[in-house]
């Protein structure tokens, strides 16, 4: 009877041991997986105290807050929509939204967005429609872009850009916040006005120019054509040989001897 207790008793205490160790593994299993999904996870980006600091500021702004929220909406599709853009440019006309997206936006909702689409300050190539409104936003680049705008737009709405239009838009270029037109994008063709600023105005005034054409007043001789500038000429009479010499003496006195001689026979 004891024997019999005993080997049930051991039975038992074999199953258990068995069922722990099984609890054991799948707890250690679900750990490691656990901390497998961890590690594969991406690193949320690191926030910079500056821009928790701007941000902080924008939200204690009433209309800034408000831009940013649009923001925080519409550039989630990294797409490039144009809600997205124009968010973007709505925040950054509000002075605490600009500061907050010259910053570098670490903190920003829809900051890969913004950076793929060209809508971050610091980040290049800009969208053409921003590089404009940063710009305009300076008053070194906004005096020379408002001069080749008022000059020029005439004229490079045609294709056309003079010598002092080309002028102008190189003042512009060389300002430091408008230097961003010259490499300047537009990520979607439905956007006229993106568009029609790269492909026409600034683009006609960014092309090589062509090589200006000889003068008309000065026209160079056509090949075969004849000289106008007299030359000397042979006299017509003997157009091979030079003037007669004068006359040999040899020949004057034969003459007069043989006029002697018939005058003596006579």
């Amino acid at each position: 009877m004891k024997d019999g207790i005993g080997d049930w008793t051991l039975r038992w205490y074999l199953k258990l041991t068995e069922i722990i160790i099984m609890a054991n593994c799948k707890v250690l299993l679900c750990l490691l997986a656990t901390l497998t999904t961890i590690l594969a996870a991406p690193q949320m980006p690191e926030v910079s105290d500056e821009c928790l600091k701007l941000s902080k500021q924008c939200e204690d702004d009433t209309d800034c807050i408000h831009r940013l929220a649009v923001v925080q909406s519409a550039c989630v599709t990294n797409t490039c929509q144009p809600q997205c853009r124009m968010a973007a440019m709505n925040l950054y006309q509000n002075r605490q939204g600009r500061n907050l997206l010259r910053s570098d936006a670490s903190c920003v909702p829809g900051k890969s967005e913004l950076e793929q689409c060209g809508f971050l300050p610091n980040k290049s190539p800009k969208h053409c429609n921003f590089a404009k409104l940063i710009c305009e936003a300076d008053l070194q680049c906004n005096s020379k872009w408002e001069l080749f705008v008022s000059e020029c737009e005439a004229e490079t709405s045609i294709g056309q850009c003079s010598d002092k239009c080309r002028r102008h838009l190189n003042a512009t270029l060389a300002t430091t916040q408008g230097a961003d037109f010259a490499t300047c994008t537009c990520t979607d063709k439905d956007d006229q006005l993106c568009t029609n600023l790269k492909g026409t105005i600034l683009k006609a005034c960014m092309d090589t120019p062509t090589p200006s054409t000889p003068s008309a007043s000065s026209p160079a001789p056509a090949a075969g054509a004849r000289s106008t500038t007299p030359r000397s000429r042979l006299s017509p009479s003997s157009p091979d040989r030079p003037a007669s010499a004068p006359a040999s003496p040899v020949s004057i006195f034969t003459v007069c001897f043989a006029l002697l001689l018939a005058a003596f026979f006579h």
